[in-house]
């Protein structure tokens, strides 16, 4: 007996995880949500992203220094210690990583629920 499938290229449009889905548009701000409190917060400007083409772009121009855990003259390392976890306790360099360490799995599961419910 053969079973006959959709080819995957059709599945992923209708579960919307082609690049313009509503899925895909879906995982991507979750995932920004998730990774929002691991983000350095002192005045919340840095907190500051946007989604463009799936994409998480964080609009202030240090964001890349504070990202790799540097100063903005990027000669610096900043001890983490001395960070401001007021806002985020959990604030860091390479904050998607440890996001993703740390939430990975909870994401998944909400993103099956997603997919069950559309």
């Amino acid at each position: 007996m053969s079973v006959k499938m959709k080819p995957t290229s059709t599945i992923i449009v209708e579960l919307g995880l082609d690049p313009d889905g509503e899925g895909m548009k879906w995982l991507t701000n979750t995932v920004a949500e998730h990774m929002d409190k691991y983000v350095p917060y002192d005045t919340g400007n840095l907190s500051d992203y946007r989604i463009e083409d799936n994409n998480i772009v964080y609009n202030q121009l240090y964001a890349e220094y504070q990202w790799r855990g540097m100063r903005e003259d990027g000669t610096h390392v900043i001890n983490p210690d001395n960070r401001n976890r007021d806002h985020h306790p959990l604030a860091t360099s390479h904050w998607d990583e440890a996001m993703k360490t740390a939430e990975m799995d909870d994401i998944v599961k909400e993103f099956q629920e997603y997919i069950n419910h559309h």
